[in-house]
């Protein structure tokens, strides 16, 4: 998962992270990200906004 721009450099206020995901989770977000349009890095850092933004950090 990375983004476009120089190389070597991150987007402003980003830092680069790997994740591994499940095979069947991978094929989900590839038929999900194909479908809308969408890069994988932008739904993976919404999913994670949303994620985080819910209040309980109690997961």
């Amino acid at each position: 998962m990375s983004e476009g721009g120089k190389r070597g450099e991150a987007k402003a206020g980003r830092e680069p992270v790997t994740v591994t995901l499940p095979s069947d989770l991978h094929g989900k977000l590839v038929e999900f990200c194909r479908d809308k349009k969408l890069s994988p890095d932008l739904v993976v850092e919404r999913a994670l906004a949303d994620y985080f933004r819910e209040g309980e950090m109690s997961h």
